[in-house]
């Protein structure tokens, strides 16, 4: 945790704190330094003169002026005011009006752990440090040769448990993206759920193809599928859906809490489509464009619907077959408890979609 007095999201948040969370693609940190919000904290984000990334809280010591708005100076990032000049670390390393007397102990901004990874800059914003030592999860199949990835970046007006639910929910896609992704002419399957120490996930058993236009222009005809949608704690989803080794398609998403009601989510994309799979995403990524606005628009109503009742009041079903395990295990997290390897289950449902 950092001694931020604005930080009561990040406070609440517990234990979730103490995991790796996307901060930015790496295209975008160049020579500048830029803004970023998470845990409802602005963090200052630069590459110092070996081109590696450091994350300080966005305020400077001295008249807490936002060192994203200056510059980086040697190692260090200038805060635009004074001319104070911070390491990666946080420490002051000089002070130009001090000329050569070092500057004072308490001139010094909190600092957080980064990695860059996958073509993103992560930012560790816990207090323990044993899991900071730790790499944040790889994105699958990102660098595998014969799989094609794209990466989309998209602001949801939601937390962050509404968007892992969202993308987990089958039922939704007949009534938010229909015609899109799946079509009214609901089947009975089977959901088997089972929740392990690493989250949950569901693996559908003789799930039909709907006539949509996804299925129409990228789902191979006569290859049975085999559907998982996986919760990864505290913040990743993943989907994949798989008919062989020459068609699969994996849809991972990390959400970033910018705050209580706002989430960034970087969704990388990844499939199998044989020699033709760049020329696939010329349709597959506008596509996909399409759907998650489609989810952007309805979670938003959502949002504002929630704040003009002043509050949250869910009643849920047996359909609803992730939400429940997304929300008692970010919860158990938040309060500092450890998640047992033992701590197993698993539950077949029959549902419609």
């Amino acid at each position: 945790m950092t001694d931020d007095p604005n930080s009561t999201f990040a406070k609440t948040s517990g234990d979730l704190t103490n995991f790796w969370y996307i901060a930015a693609r790496s295209k975008e940190l160049r020579k500048k330094p830029i803004q970023r919000r998470i845990f409802s904290q602005n963090i200052a984000l630069f590459r110092d003169s070996d081109n590696k990334p450091a994350a300080l809280l966005d305020r400077c010591a001295h008249r807490n002026i936002a060192l994203s708005q200056g510059k980086r100076n040697d190692n260090c990032l200038e805060c635009p005011y004074h001319g104070w000049r911070y390491d990666r670390t946080g420490t002051c390393q000089g002070i130009p009006a001090l000329g050569d007397t070092p500057p004072p102990p308490n001139a010094r901004v909190p600092a957080y752990p980064t990695r860059e990874q996958d073509g993103f800059i992560w930012v560790y914003m816990g207090g323990d440090k044993a899991k900071a030592a730790t790499d944040p999860i790889p994105f699958p199949n990102l660098t595998t040769p014969g799989w094609t990835t794209f990466v989309m970046k998209t602001r949801f007006q939601a937390g962050v448990e509404a968007c892992l639910e969202n993308f987990l929910d089958c039922p939704h896609t007949v009534y938010v993206h229909r015609g899109w992704f799946r079509t009214p002419d609901a089947k009975s399957l089977t959901a088997n759920v089972i929740r392990d120490s690493t989250g949950a996930r569901v693996e559908f058993d003789g799930e039909p193809i709907s006539a949509s236009l996804v299925s129409k222009l990228l789902f191979p005809k006569g290859r049975q599928l085999h559907h998982t949608d996986r919760f990864i704690i505290p913040n990743i989803s993943r989907v994949d859906y798989d008919f062989g080794p020459r068609r699969h398609f994996i849809i991972t998403s990390q959400c970033t809490p910018i705050d209580e009601r706002e989430t960034e989510v970087y969704t990388v994309i990844s499939y199998t489509f044989g020699k033709i799979g760049p020329l696939v995403r010329l349709a597959f990524h506008p596509m996909s464009r399409r759907i998650i606005k489609q989810d952007v628009d309805i979670l938003k109503d959502m949002t504002e619907n929630v704040e003009a009742f002043g509050g949250e009041s869910f009643a849920h079903a047996e359909t609803d077959l992730l939400g429940l395990h997304i929300q008692s295990l970010r919860r158990r997290l938040a309060r500092g408890e450890t998640i047992p390897e033992n701590d197993a289950s698993e539950k077949s449902i029959e549902i419609r979609f």
